[in-house]
């Protein structure tokens, strides 16, 4: 009955509308910061059409792990991620922005995000052939996109066009059509052969009695729980990072100082209102506040760093707010006595209306 019962909660856990809208956000920014890195590093997808017209090889590690988030998750998040990711490595990085590109890039993520991954699919090898042959179709696909597009905006002469950029992505796709496959394969074979459920404490802080408030996240057939708060924590420094690393690639500046200041000292607050009105369990918080609220404060952690000059006031307020915690711990400690204070006598209230004495 118990197995049943937690079976029930993490159908709904997994379900949950709100969760369901943050795990597809998560998983398009993640796809998007990966892009950004990756292509900073050795190249975007279109890198070496834009820095070279000739015909040369190269292996593109962007386009291969694009390609297989893509498959992982599916035609919308890789149409998405492709482009955004495409566009922002463009803003920081180019001179000119080649919105073709972006929309060339986004259009692969699709293509390949239509064989989307499913758990068990890849210990069948008879799916691993059609694996292959969707991501050539795919490859195929996009070599005669690049090709009208070279044509149309261009108008270079067609056989230039068909070996300096159509033949050419083909050659470098190849790496993708036989890596990803087998990548898959693996993610498969590690992470679906059985279903798994990974609870640990050093990821949850809490028990499996306070599974509510954990996050689940789920890779093939396996489930691995993460502590709600702190998760929101380190997405929302991760991804303010790289927010803020976009911002001053693009716009080749800092962040304010006194903005930052004023962003470590707003962010927290709905963080501590949420974890200290559950401390004097005026109420219970929820999964989606904590890693809102975790996400936030984790927003702020990062801002810190931007204080410079006011870093005094930063100190001030690290130490503010850990009083505030310590003395909401306190409270909750009190009212926690309290509360079963007040449990053990209407317990021994209704034993004596049990037993009445004579």
């Amino acid at each position: 009955m118990e197995e049943n019962n937690d079976g029930v909660a993490l159908e709904k856990n997994i379900k949950n509308p709100l969760r369901i809208i943050f795990l597809n956000l998560f998983i398009s920014v993640f796809i998007i910061m990966c892009y950004f890195y990756l292509a900073e590093f050795f190249g975007s997808i279109s890198t070496i059409f834009v820095e070279n017209s000739e015909l040369i090889i190269s292996f593109g590690i962007t386009m291969l792990l694009f390609t297989f988030f893509s498959t992982l998750a599916g035609k919308y998040h890789g149409f998405i991620a492709g482009f955004i990711g495409e566009l922002l490595y463009q803003l920081a990085v180019c001179d000119t922005i080649y919105i073709h590109w972006c929309l060339i890039v986004s259009i692969w993520g699709l293509l390949n995000g239509i064989w989307k991954y499913k758990p068990l699919r890849y210990h069948n090898l008879k799916n691993l052939g059609y694996s292959v042959v969707m991501i050539f179709l795919s490859s195929l696909f996009t070599m005669f996109l690049i090709i009208i597009f070279q044509k149309i905006l261009y108008f270079r002469h067609f056989q230039s066009i068909l070996i300096n950029y159509g033949l050419k992505f083909l050659i470098n796709a190849v790496i993708v059509i036989v890596m990803v496959p087998l990548l898959l394969f693996l993610y498969d074979k590690i992470l679906a052969t059985d279903e798994q459920h990974l609870y640990y404490l050093l990821l949850t802080h809490h028990t499996v009695s306070q599974r509510d408030h954990t996050f689940v996240l789920k890779f093939g057939r396996t489930y691995i729980y993460f502590c709600s708060r702190c998760s929101g924590v380190i997405l929302g420094g991760l991804i303010a990072f790289f927010f803020t690393h976009l911002f001053e690639r693009i716009y080749h500046t800092e962040i304010n100082p006194i903005t930052a200041v004023f962003l470590c000292v707003i962010l927290p607050i709905p963080g501590l209102i949420d974890w200290g009105t559950q401390r004097l369990a005026l109420r219970k918080s929820t999964t989606e506040s904590r890693l809102f609220t975790g996400f936030v404060i984790g927003s702020a952690i990062h801002m810190m760093s931007f204080t410079r000059e006011y870093y005094f006031i930063t100190i001030f307020l690290v130490i503010f707010y850990f009083s505030i915690v310590g003395i909401l711990i306190f409270l909750g400690e009190r009212r926690g006595y309290g509360l079963e204070y007040l449990e053990i006598e209407e317990e021994e209230k209704l034993e004596e209306q049990d037993n009445p004495t004579e």
